[in-house]
């Protein structure tokens, strides 16, 4: 029994310090990150809108090429699991694409453009990421753990995986 009270304490003692430590950084940040993909704008593009959770992509969402979907950007992506309503401000197919959160209150907020960049064979793929992070222990965790572009890596990676996917027709090839 001591042994778990002594462990009960250690955790709050940590959480307490994430906390102490996390209220004494920025709460915004500004973050830009680019990267190059082997892939047309328009390709790209729709890859980009077919990531439905992020930065984890569902990897059942095979068909980047669907007509419905291919230029609308969804209402909702999920991070972690849960729901956030985003809207798109600014979409200029396939050149460039402003998501903000538009719900209050969450812990992680803030807009990301995207803004893709022909070179020669490849894009280019620029993200700007504007964010608060309201939740003090959360800004440590980002800020010092996981890197304040962990979404904007995620996604990255998202859109890696969807690129090097093949393409699948309505047809049922």
């Amino acid at each position: 029994m001591k042994k778990l009270l002594v462990l009960a304490g250690v955790l709050v003692a940590a959480l307490v310090l994430v906390t102490v430590a996390g209220s004494w950084m920025e709460p915004r940040h500004v973050v830009l990150r680019t990267r190059r993909f082997a892939a047309s704008p328009e390709r790209v593009w729709t890859a980009l809108l077919s990531i439905r959770q992020l930065p984890f992509d569902r990897s059942d969402l095979k068909e980047m090429e669907r007509a419905p979907d291919k230029d609308r950007v969804p209402a909702s992506i999920e991070v972690l699991g849960s729901p956030v309503r985003i809207e798109a401000p600014i979409a200029h197919p396939p050149a460039e694409l402003l998501v903000k959160t538009t719900e209050e209150g969450l812990a992680y907020s803030g807009t990301w453009r995207f803004t893709l960049s022909p070179e020669n064979d490849y894009t280019r793929v620029a993200v700007t990421e504007d964010a608060e992070i309201h939740s003090r222990p959360l800004r440590f965790v980002v800020g010092h753990v996981l890197g304040e572009d962990v979404l904007i890596e995620g996604v990255f990676r998202a859109l890696t995986r969807k690129l090097s996917e093949a393409p699948r027709t309505m047809g049922g090839d």
